[in-house]
């Protein structure tokens, strides 16, 4: 009887530990996928929607649901300047991934939490204006999902509170930006 107990005891141990384990590497992995996007965008820093070479680097990083919704803008933001004439600003000025127009120049990985398929990691992000030195600070929230064995990016939540920049999520944005251009009669 005292073996059976102890068998138990054992295998209820390593199934506990086995999960905190995994758990410590989704985090890692989480944290990984994370910087590895934020490297890539300070590497590229691209104003607006990404452009084709940009979109490629990024690709390998991005969910499909995220993928295909910035060839979307892109294609959109093309028609859309055909239908202009280029007389018009493009659809989306500035940054796209960051709550900030002139983005951010440095960036360090928050707390990461998952659920099941989909997890989230806040960041904290920050600008220096080289005109007067003054330095900007803010948060955003990266959103996973699960990927068999990695995490990719899925969608960014703007949390930065100026009045003129992006609010709310960046899959939100460009389902906009693909709307708009639909509603701009053709050249």
């Amino acid at each position: 009887m005292a073996a059976g107990w102890k068998t138990g005891f054992l295998a209820c141990f390593i199934i506990v530990a086995a999960a905190c384990s995994r758990g410590g590497d989704d985090e890692r992995s989480m944290r990984t996928s994370a910087t590895s996007f934020y490297n890539t965008y300070l590497k590229l820093h691209p104003s607006g929607i990404p452009d084709k070479k940009q979109h490629e680097q990024f690709a390998p990083i991005l969910s499909t649901a995220l993928n295909g919704l910035l060839s979307d803008a892109a294609s959109a933001e093309d028609s859309y300047a055909k239908a202009t004439k280029g007389e018009s600003p493009p659809l989306v000025e500035g940054d796209l991934f960051t709550s900030l127009f002139e983005g951010a120049e440095s960036y360090t990985v928050g707390a990461c939490t998952h659920d099941g398929e989909a997890a989230s990691c806040l960041v904290d992000l920050a600008y220096t204006d080289q005109r007067d030195k003054s330095k900007v600070v803010w948060q955003d929230r990266l959103y996973l999902l699960r990927d068999g064995s990695k995490w990719l990016v899925d969608d960014i939540e703007f949390l930065g509170t100026w009045e003129f920049m992006h609010k709310g999520r960046l899959k939100d944005l460009l389902q906009q930006v693909i709307e708009e251009a639909k509603d701009t009669p053709a050249a």
